[in-house]
């Protein structure tokens, strides 16, 4: 890498053991930190080859900044584009010239330059060109004399054969990895206003607000100048030549302010679609369950409806308001003078008070349609239930209620619409009329005087007809709003004070191929049992008085339990149903947090490790409330490692898969782990898709695996097969099964 590198960027490289010290300037740089946390130093344990331990401490150190390190994965033939849209970002390199690995710090992106943080703190910009080929360079370097062979007997002439060995390098190196890059974003629980400071979103509303200003204040000297033309007898070629300059100056500024209100749009919209899948991600599952699956599409629904019209409403409104200030200075100057002013303000309260009327009627009206929608979607998925038990003639009984109400509703919205978007606007220009009607008959006022106030009636009319389509807009996303509020309130990850958790191999507590008789498998051949546990090591489960209960009635489902959970541990829950196992499981994996009592993994609680938690206890739920996501099923099997997945990573999961007996089902798909599956992809068997969920779980090589009711569909050959396996690849290991 030393004599692929040039020396200008080898002095950009910052040693890996300032890393900390790298991520906190990057961060600062960017504008992503305002708060103070000092980053420690990398481990000295860190395998700085582990591509996945990498990752794992990126992200914490991310995480006391406040932020997100995302790990990108490009091949070499989009490593270019990359770099341009990467900022800001940190890329690893494996070799800075003198052996060692360092990170390259970059800062902003524009055009084809980078702007690169040094070791001396300074900006530096390197082309994305010069920067790709240096980090390019060593994966080509043992390709190139073959190629140049190659070239030399395929008889290729001097002046293209650099463009040929370039292109046969990109064809052949297409699909490989260039470096580790990890791209820093501010955190989805960050306070909203911040995130919006952050991205200069605030800067590009003040900027378009001004470009919208240019443009009306070009439009009033244009029509002024026509006006001095056609009543002062100034035509001549000067003033044309000025008023078609003014015209033409419209078309840039109209061009820069539709830019802009775009460009908001898109960034707007992506920190919203951010926040609300932050949101959804972390909603109460108690909550969940209460909805059907009716009331969730249609807040899904709803929320794709806020973006759009949350953010076309709101710019519509607050450009024709800027547009209804003018126009209120140019009736101040007109025939009507302040009058006319005072009747615009009167009309515009009564547009206001017409469009709160609409609101109200389009809120009942919608949640209507909401209910109307989870009301169909549960009779949907119960169909084959109402045909066989319900009785004819009740069938399409709620639905006529439903219908006629819904019907009532829309008349009525219908009705409210009509006055607020269409009549009030429009009707403004009668009301203009009128307020220049004293001017007009006393006589006194100047040709001038009445052009200048017919422009700002036109001026007004365009105004309120934008702020009237920007209220029925905002009205819709008001509505949606009250649907999806609560997705928007998402909480800031707790792990500021989170230690580093270092990740270890799976440490198997009993011999390969043999299980404790106080594991729960009594039932096992004696052959397969073994005397003892070795001796625990540490407790990993540390519970005391737990207390859980669902509802604020009733006793406590968990009341007063206490649990220790050792390293290498194997234990078996049994007991009847609706005794609270399962919701004992979810208190250990961090699902469910316990109403009082202390819970502890790895010696801190939930506060202190945050969503670290789930790295450490991990479950395969019961087989109604774990499902086969519409992916590939590598995706299914490492949804809780990395992804995209290395080879290394998919190796692994097919050899797991193998132990599982699940090998004969990879012969047989078409595309072996990457053959689609879920619910429109390959078709899978009860038992077939509870080895994929034991499978998911072992992967995430958690310190506490927890398998409810894992076993409970498998024949017992193939019961055996996999609670060996089990045993040999789980740390400590909690099942639960009926009895």
């Amino acid at each position: 890498m030393s004599a692929a590198m040039p020396d200008t960027l080898q002095g950009l490289c910052w040693p890996v053991h300032q890393a900390g010290a790298a991520l906190e300037e990057l961060a600062r740089r960017a504008g992503l930190a305002d708060r103070a946390s000092e980053v420690p130093a990398l481990p000295a344990e860190l395998d700085l080859d582990d591509s996945e331990a990498q990752a794992r401490w990126m992200d914490w150190a991310a995480g006391r900044l406040g932020l997100e390190a995302e790990a990108v994965a490009t091949p070499l033939g989009g490593f270019e584009a990359l770099l341009r849209q990467a900022a800001p970002a940190l890329l690893h390199v494996q070799d800075t010239g003198h052996g060692n690995p360092g990170l390259l710090l970059v800062l902003k992106a524009r055009g084809h330059k980078l702007q690169l943080i040094g070791t001396d703190l300074a900006l530096h910009t390197r082309s994305a060109t010069e920067l790709s080929a240096a980090l390019c360079t060593p994966l080509q370097a043992p390709y190139i004399e073959a190629i140049n062979h190659l070239l030399k007997v395929a008889e290729v002439p001097e002046a293209r054969s650099a463009t040929t060995r370039q292109a046969l390098l990109h064809e052949h190196l297409a699909a490989q990895s260039v470096c580790s890059c990890w791209l820093l974003r501010a955190a989805p629980g960050m306070g909203f206003w911040q995130q919006l400071r952050q991205a200069r979103l605030p800067h590009k509303v003040l900027y378009m607000l001004l470009a919208f200003a240019a443009v009306y204040a070009a439009e009033i000297a244009a029509w002024a100048m026509v006006g001095n033309i056609t009543l002062g007898g100034h035509l001549d070629l000067g003033w044309l030549a000025a008023w078609g300059l003014l015209v033409l100056s419209l078309i840039p500024l109209h061009l820069l302010g539709g830019w802009l209100d775009a460009s908001f749009a898109l960034d707007m919209g992506r920190m919203l679609k951010t926040r609300l899948l932050a949101g959804i991600l972390q909603s109460d599952l108690d909550a969940v369950r209460k909805q059907g699956a009716g009331q969730l599409l249609s807040r899904v629904m709803e929320s794709q409806a806020l973006e759009s019209l949350a953010l076309n409403g709101g710019m519509g409104v607050l450009v024709a308001l800027l547009e209804l200030g003018i126009a209120a200075a140019v009736l101040a100057s007109g025939a009507g003078g302040h009058w006319h002013v005072l009747l615009l303000a009167l009309w515009l309260l009564l547009s206001l008070a017409l469009s709160w009327r609409y609101f109200q009627r389009l809120r009942r009206w919608t949640l209507m349609r909401l209910d109307m929608t989870h009301g169909l979607v549960e009779r949907m998925v119960g169909h084959r239930t109402r045909l066989a038990q319900e009785r004819p003639w009740r069938r399409d009984a709620q639905d006529d209620l439903a219908l006629r109400d819904y019907l009532d509703a829309s008349a009525a919205m219908d009705r409210a619409i009509i006055p607020a978007a269409a009549v009030m606007p429009r009707g403004w220009m009668l009301v203009g009329l009128l307020g220049l009607a004293p001017a007009f008959v006393a006589g006194n006022a100047s040709a001038a005087a009445l052009a200048v106030a017919l422009g700002g009636m036109l001026l007004a009319n365009r105004a309120l007809m934008g702020i009237s389509a920007g209220l029925a807009a905002l009205s819709r996303a008001a509505v949606a709003w009250q649907q999806v509020a609560g997705l928007f309130q998402t909480r800031a990850a707790a792990s500021g004070n989170a230690p580093y958790l270092a990740g270890s191999s799976p440490e198997p507590a009993v011999a390969p191929g043999h299980a404790d008789a106080g594991a729960g498998v009594a039932a096992a051949p004696p052959a397969r049992k073994l005397g003892a546990l070795q001796p625990p090591r540490r407790k990993v489960i540390d519970a005391s008085q737990l207390r859980f209960g669902y509802g604020t009635s009733g006793e406590p489902l968990l009341n007063g339990l206490d649990l220790t959970v050792y390293s290498g541990e194997q234990l078996l829950l049994e007991g009847p149903s609706g005794g609270g196992k399962s919701t004992l499981a979810s208190l250990l994996v961090g699902l469910r947090q316990p109403h009082s009592g202390l819970l502890l993994l790895n010696g801190l609680d939930r506060h202190t490790l945050g969503d670290a938690w789930h790295q450490l206890a991990t479950e395969a739920p019961q087989f109604h409330e774990n499902h086969i996501l519409s992916g590939t099923l590598a995706y299914n099997l490492l949804m809780g490692r990395n992804w995209p997945a290395s080879t290394d990573e998919l190796n692994e999961a097919r050899a797991l898969c193998e132990e599982l007996g699940l090998g004969p089902l990879l012969q047989r798909m078409p595309s072996g782990l990457m053959q689609m599956v879920g619910e429109t992809g390959w078709q899978l068997s009860h038992g077939e898709r509870s080895r994929i969920f034991l499978a998911r779980a072992l992967l995430q090589k958690a310190e506490l695996t927890v398998l409810d009711e894992s076993f409970a569909a498998l024949d017992p050959q193939t019961l055996e097969q996999c609670l060996l396996c089990t045993l040999k690849r789980s740390r400590a290991l909690l099942v639960i099964a009926h009895p």
